[in-house]
């Protein structure tokens, strides 16, 4: 059988499904490249299912290793541990068609994600449009298509999820971070001579779910100058409601132009 699993945002997220499939498994991997914990490590992950986690590459999730695992739980009980909820990337989607393809087996646990926290910041969950993915810019690569799904949004007064990018470096990972999304967001608003970034109400949640979790409105200027940990994520406001406005006020003790 082949388990993907979500672990949550954290060690303790993780379900006690989760936990009963882990202990039948005779491996464990982890993909180490769609996000972050919030709070812990793989260590304390492991002290929790009483097992070692080997951990993957997204050349290796997305290559001859990942079916090579397939192929393996064909005979063993073999799971992929997911930060969050393991269906949120379409990476992960992929695996499961391989599975189909051949012949294998196949379990989702889903686990706790970003998106059951945006309720959290008083912002109506109903009023939220497409999720956008902000990516690091470099010389030859940089899209813009997240600034599109953000505007769009915004002209049908939806709330933008965004989800900030991670790479993969020599021994660790890069977080984007909220300065430097809505820097990339604002050259962007520069070259096209717009204005919805500047004209929007943003929020930041960072470490969602830990006991460092912050949510964070204002205006760009202000998020950028703020000190906001990895991970986190920015929202883009369209105009907000009474309740919103109320619930935000209160909340997170915002005063200020909604």
């Amino acid at each position: 059988m082949f388990y993907l699993i979500g672990t949550g945002l954290k060690p303790k997220h993780i379900s006690l499904e989760a936990l009963e499939a882990i202990k039948k498994c005779d491996k464990v991997y982890m993909e180490s490249y769609t996000s972050g914990f919030s709070e812990s490590n793989i260590e304390e992950l492991e002290k929790l299912i009483g097992k070692k986690i080997i951990l993957l590459t997204r050349s290796e999730v997305e290559g001859q290793k990942a079916i090579k695992i397939i192929e393996d739980s064909k005979k063993k009980d073999i799971a992929l541990l997911v930060i969050g909820n393991p269906l949120s990337a379409t990476t992960h989607v992929q695996l499961l068609i391989e599975a189909k393809k051949q012949n294998a087996k196949t379990k989702v646990i889903a686990g706790i994600s970003i998106f059951n926290f945006i309720g959290k910041t008083g912002l109506s969950e109903y009023r939220f449009g497409r999720v956008a993915s902000i990516v690091f810019h470099s010389k030859v690569y940089r899209p813009e298509s997240f600034y599109d799904i953000i505007a769009e949004n915004k002209k049908a007064c939806m709330h933008t999820l965004c989800l900030l990018d991670i790479i993969e470096m020599k021994n660790r990972i890069r977080m984007m971070n909220v300065k430097e999304a809505i820097e990339i967001l604002e050259k962007i608003e520069a070259k096209r001579k717009t204005k919805v970034i500047k004209n929007s109400l943003l929020c930041a949640v960072s470490k969602a779910g830990s006991k460092k979790e912050r949510i964070v409105f204002g205006r760009a200027a202000k998020l950028k100058r703020a000190k906001i940990e990895s991970p986190a994520c920015l929202i883009v406001c369209a105009e907000l409601n009474e309740k919103e406005k109320e619930a935000i006020g209160v909340l997170h003790g915002y005063k200020g132009r909604a």
